[in-house]
């Protein structure tokens, strides 16, 4: 029986070091599968920390948007705001000498048309718009903004240094008493 033992024993010896060398080989193989997830989790860790802040970020626009909401809703309950007052009386300036009778030239409105692009037109200057309102008064009436389609309205073919200035500091007095509000109606559809 000792034979046969001692005949076992270079077999014995071989699958030891088998065996330790699996071992070992098993080892290093796990070791490069732990050190492979290291960067995926961090990856994972990464993206989470980002989703936390993207969840933040997505709070406080949305509450942006609530407080632009209720603010655009309070602004149009507000029928105040959507109506001008009417405008600021003309100072009546009478001159020393009398002056020529002026040459009168009419513009019918067309499709969006403002006093602005009005002016703009046959003044070269869009601020001289208060010198064509202040003749059609009686037609536009109290909102200079709104100019129904086709109205033909009056105005002189040109404007003394005076009527010039006169109207500029009209339109400046517009301005800045409703500067909140658009320049131009919105245009209705062809």
């Amino acid at each position: 029986m000792r034979r046969e033992v001692i005949a076992i024993l270079p077999l014995i010896g071989i699958s030891a070091a088998f065996v330790v060398n699996q071992s070992c080989a098993t080892k290093s193989a796990l070791e490069e599968v732990q050190k492979g997830t290291e960067v995926p989790k961090s990856n994972l860790r990464e993206a989470r920390e980002n989703l936390r802040e993207a969840r933040g970020i997505l709070g406080e626009a949305r509450s942006i948007l609530e407080a632009a909401r209720d603010k655009l809703e309070r602004h149009i309950a507000n029928k105040e705001m959507h109506t001008p007052p009417p405008p600021p009386p003309v100072a009546e300036e009478k001159p020393a000498v009398a002056a020529a009778p002026a040459e009168y030239r009419t513009w019918k409105v067309g499709w969006c048309d403002t006093l602005w692009d009005i002016s703009d037109k046959v003044y070269g200057n869009s601020m001289y718009w208060p010198a064509i309102y202040n003749l059609n008064r009686d037609k536009v009436g109290e909102d200079p903004w709104i100019l129904p389609q086709g109205m033909v309205l009056k105005y002189k073919a040109s404007l003394t240094e005076e009527e010039k200035d006169q109207a500029v500091r009209e339109a400046i007095e517009w301005d800045l008493r409703f500067k909140d509000r658009p320049r131009s109606p919105k245009c209705p559809p062809k």
